[in-house]
């Protein structure tokens, strides 16, 4: 027999010899206090090796256990995206219907610049387009003549003054505001209602004038309503002076307006439509 037959046979021996003595030692440990010394020898040799075989184990555990806990906290992550993304959704979807009930009650007071006016009930219309540029100089609207608007019809907004219509179809029609450059407006100051005069609009949407008589007390800070000369009925808010000049090679007084009317942020608009 080699020499390797007899290492493997030695070894076989070994661990037959082991596997008995373990199970003796399964079967008296209970009932004996003390080993003996091959019992002894034989634990000493096993016990690491049961240590090492424990500590595998539990490390596969832990490490098991963590996977479970990494794919529980990443269902959970997306459990939670999911549910922020819905809140900011319903959040965005408040805001906007507070924004237009906010727009739609302040219409209302609109209406009282019109109680007078011989129209038909106002309408709420949306703002559909508008010309290029930040201010809504021109803009189109989703009502038309179906809905009893024709051209000239008065446009408001909460706040005031918004133009005019110009141009009219079934479904829509488009306005002129008072800051576009080929509009104009008669105004007479709140506080005094003889002191009038005449605003047009401008290339840069701002609002400037001038007063019918130069010798009229107008001031920076007076609030200016419709005349009611021509298309515009009277007592609509237009704006505030925010400038005065007096010109002395034209003789005239001339004003610059901040308007009533945001016409750099519109909406809906109040439409007043002819009987």
């Amino acid at each position: 027999m080699s020499k390797r037959g007899k290492k493997d046979r030695t070894a076989m021996i070994v661990a037959i010899v082991a596997i008995i003595l373990i199970i003796v030692m399964g079967l008296t440990t209970g009932q004996r206090n003390n080993l003996s010394a091959i019992e002894k020898w034989v634990g000493n040799i096993i016990t690491p090796i049961q240590g090492v075989f424990s500590s595998g184990i539990n490390i596969v555990g832990d490490n098991i256990s963590k996977l479970v806990n990494i794919g529980n906290i990443t269902r959970e992550n997306e459990s939670l995206k999911l549910r922020v993304e819905e809140l900011e959704k319903q959040l965005i979807s408040t805001e906007l219907n507070r924004d237009e009930l906010e727009e739609l009650r302040g219409l209302k007071f609109a209406l009282g610049y019109v109680n007078d006016m011989d129209t038909n009930e106002p309408i709420t219309a949306n703002i559909i387009g508008k010309a290029p540029g930040n201010w809504f100089s021109t803009f189109t609207i989703d009502v038309g003549e179906k809905h009893g608007i024709t051209k000239n019809s008065i446009v408001l907004a909460s706040n005031g003054l918004v133009g005019r219509v110009f141009e009219t179809g079934d479904n829509w029609a488009k306005v002129i505001s008072i800051v576009d450059n080929d509009s104009s407006v008669s105004f007479q100051v709140l506080r005094d209602n003889k002191t009038q005069g005449i605003i047009s609009g401008s290339i840069t949407s701002e609002l400037s004038g001038y007063v019918f008589d130069n010798l009229s007390e107008i001031m920076v800070g007076d609030k200016l309503i419709t005349s009611g000369i021509g298309i515009y009925p009277e007592g609509i808010m237009i704006g505030e002076v925010t400038a005065v000049e007096n010109n002395s090679n034209q003789l005239l007084k001339t004003i610059q307006v901040n308007p009533a009317v945001n016409f750099k942020r519109l909406t809906k608009v109040l439409v007043m439509g002819a009987k």
